[in-house]
């Protein structure tokens, strides 16, 4: 199950997501609640409008819900990093030209997205109506946007078991409290995700997030992990890019002692998917 959102336009019966859920009020995992403000979710053509000017980002607009504008700046001060509006400015063509390389130099791409992050000068900044506004208004029926962003409280202890990125790769940027995250690679041949046959995972990184400090993982590389907040909780920013219209999430099932303690080898299987 992926925790992202299509537009209605192009979802399906079976694209129903914990994003959507989320929009009901609902965890996306034990412990584990999505920012509504902080939902970034853009169609081409919004981002086009907001490029050349056209489009309002009502969410920084200070009569709109009463909030704040980020490009407010006292005459001669020039304030420092970037809005997210400049965040996107950045790292859009750059997710475009993945894209289309298919994946092409990612590890690049990713570090040049954790470095974008890095200057935000609000992580938790509420886009979410503007850019509902702009996908309303300049979605195109049957596209999947490569680029998303969200916000995620984790209470302590909570987080999100094992899990893969079938077709995209993301950058997490720790907020508060701190987050174990473990990365794996696949061994081998991997069934398919209605196979009740075991196959192998071997355990790459072990990392503590902490405010600041970045967790990656490429479409191939290390594209399983888990995640389990510490004793106060966590907050954290995910930057996901798409590589393909199908790029979901699929949890997994692993044995707690390794097959090969050495090697880090563990024994998995897909998890059954949940009845909807």
């Amino acid at each position: 199950m992926s925790y992202f959102c299509h537009s209605s336009a192009s979802a399906s019966a079976d694209d129903t997501t914990a994003i959507e859920q989320v929009e009901c009020q609902i965890e996306v995992a034990d412990g584990v609640v999505v920012e509504r403000r902080s939902l970034l979710w853009l169609s081409a053509g919004a981002v086009t409008a907001l490029l050349a000017g056209r489009a309002p980002l009502r969410g920084q607009n200070p009569t709109h819900r009463g909030a704040a504008r980020q490009d407010q700046v006292p005459q001669g001060r020039a304030a420092p990093g970037l809005t997210f509006v400049q965040f996107l400015e950045e790292v859009l063509p750059l997710s475009r030209r993945l894209v289309d390389s298919k994946g092409a130099d990612e590890e690049s791409y990713l570090m040049i997205v954790a470095a974008a992050l890095s200057r935000l000068r609000e992580p938790g900044v509420p886009l979410r109506q503007a850019m509902q506004d702009f996908r309303q208004a300049n979605g195109k029926s049957g596209e999947r946007f490569p680029l998303s962003a969200v916000s995620m409280r984790l209470e302590p202890g909570g987080g999100f078991s094992h899990h893969d990125h079938l077709n995209y790769n993301g950058v997490i940027l720790g907020l508060e409290g701190e987050v174990r995250i473990r990365n794996y690679d696949f061994q081998g041949a991997v069934p398919a995700i209605d196979s009740t046959e075991t196959f192998q995972i071997r355990q790459t990184r072990d990392d503590l997030i902490l405010p600041g400090r970045f967790s990656t993982l490429g479409s191939k590389r290390e594209n399983i992990h888990d995640l389990v907040a510490g004793k106060d909780g966590a907050r954290v920013l995910d930057v996901f890019t798409f590589l393909a219209r199908d790029a979901t999430s699929r949890y997994l099932s692993v044995e707690d002692k390794p097959r090969d303690a050495e090697a880090r080898i563990y024994d998995a299987a897909w998890k059954p998917r949940r009845s909807r």
